[in-house]
């Protein structure tokens, strides 16, 4: 995964420059900029953001109407010193100065073959006019003993035009992402609390976030796929019958419905049945984002979700992305990519890991980044919370974020032992 988004003077965040990997993590205090960076990142790996534009508005009002933007409620962050820009293999958006630009990136033979094993409608339709385009050449060069078609790699500037001129008909957006991209908002938990009203309440239009509502109709046609789950570390079992959710736990016979449990066990188990079902596609890459999985959850419980999140949602070309309030969060983090490096030294190291930390939870520091963000503060406000030289996350930052205040609790004890 390659992935980089520079932000400068959008809602809370001044001046951020983020680089996503396999597992990213934002913390930091209430409002200052973690959902907007997270929820920047879903809208440009969203395909709808590249498909929705009709061509009829100005560059500026192209990208700051775009439907996906509303969705996540931060298209009034824009304004005059906004610039953005997002890069990853395939694409390159920036905005800068009321200036929107889209493009295809990346150069070379092996980009462009990594490009067209994407095999999808879509690149179809690119091969077939790419094809066409390279007719004249091919005839040309009929008889002379040069009958190769160019390098492909030769034909980056080509690929471009083609893309960018068949926008409208979705298939830049499906050529740019390879990955889908799932969103899910911390108001989730509000789902379990109306489990049998939600349908009326989308029928009536309410006015309920447009976010939530995508949430709760995946999270109905999950439950098709996924009518058991198990969710080890709340020592219970969602079971889903005859259209109703329900919870199975130790010591008691007959199940509970979901709305009727803890508030925890309501907010992590329509997460947990959509991403078990989202997992299961083997077929395309995801990027899973999501906001505060610990909510409402004990820090044990909350150091099994995440041991669960890792497992099911980076495995293959999969990446996590995740907002948290949590240190227990973080300090779990270290202890997965610490348990990756030491079970890497040698295979017996590797064994006597495993036995304390399964190896389908270690994460590697390679593919692991972490950022505390507080927009407000100072010149940027955001900053990596690792250690470049081991690559985990800093003690000194771990206790910062936990709010360790140990001069403060010294200066009570000298007070109380009368110094």
């Amino acid at each position: 995964m390659n992935e980089q988004l520079i932000v400068k003077n959008f809602g809370p965040i001044k001046d951020a420059t983020v680089d996503f990997k396999r597992v990213t993590v934002f913390i930091g205090p209430t409002g200052g900029g973690k959902s907007t960076l997270a929820k920047l990142a879903a809208v440009f790996r969203d395909k709808r953001f590249y498909a929705d534009n009709d061509g009829s508005s100005k560059p500026e009002d192209e990208f700051k109407n775009r439907q996906i933007l509303s969705i996540y409620s931060i298209n009034k962050y824009f304004n005059i010193q906004t610039q953005i820009e997002f890069q990853s293999d395939t694409v390159k958006i920036s905005y800068a100065n009321e200036q929107d630009r889209i493009a295809l990136i990346g150069s070379g033979e092996r980009a462009a073959k990594e490009y067209f094993n994407y095999t999808t409608e879509a690149l179809t339709s690119i091969r077939n006019i790419l094809a066409k385009r390279l007719e004249p050449y091919e005839s040309k060069t009929k008889g002379t003993g040069n009958e190769q078609s160019p390098d492909i790699g030769q034909t980056q500037e080509d690929i471009k035009s083609i893309i960018l001129n068949l926008r409208e008909s979705k298939v830049f957006s499906n050529f740019a992402m390879r990955t889908k991209s799932e969103y899910i908002p911390a108001e989730r938990a509000f789902l379990s609390a109306i489990e049998y009203s939600w349908a009326g309440l989308i029928r009536d239009n309410i006015g309920l976030p447009k976010i939530l509502l995508d949430f709760a109709n995946s999270f109905s046609l999950s439950r098709k796929d996924v009518s058991e789950l198990d969710i080890p570390f709340l020592k219970a079992k969602y079971l889903h019958v005859n259209g109703r959710d329900f919870i199975k736990i130790p010591d008691r016979e007959e199940p509970l419905m979901l709305l009727e449990t803890a508030s925890g066990i309501q907010s992590v188990t329509p997460m947990l049945v959509l991403l078990e079902h989202l997992s299961r596609n083997t077929e395309q890459a995801q990027s899973f984002i999501i906001e505060e999985p610990e909510l409402n959850l004990y820090p044990t419980a909350q150091q099994g979700l995440l041991n669960w999140l890792v497992e099911k949602c980076t495995k293959g070309e999969n990446d996590l992305t995740i907002t948290t309030h949590s240190p227990y969060i973080l300090s779990h983090l270290n202890l997965l990519l610490y348990a990756y490096h030491v079970g890497s030294k040698d295979e017996e190291k590797r064994q006597k890991v495993a036995v304390i930390i399964p190896e389908k939870y270690w994460i590697n520091p390679d593919e692991f980044a972490a950022y505390y963000v507080n927009g407000p503060e100072g010149a940027g406000g955001v900053r990596s919370l690792l250690d470049p030289e081991t690559k985990l996350i800093s003690q000194n930052e771990l206790d910062a974020v936990s709010g360790i205040q140990a001069d403060e609790f010294d200066q009570l004890l000298d007070i109380n032992r009368g110094f």
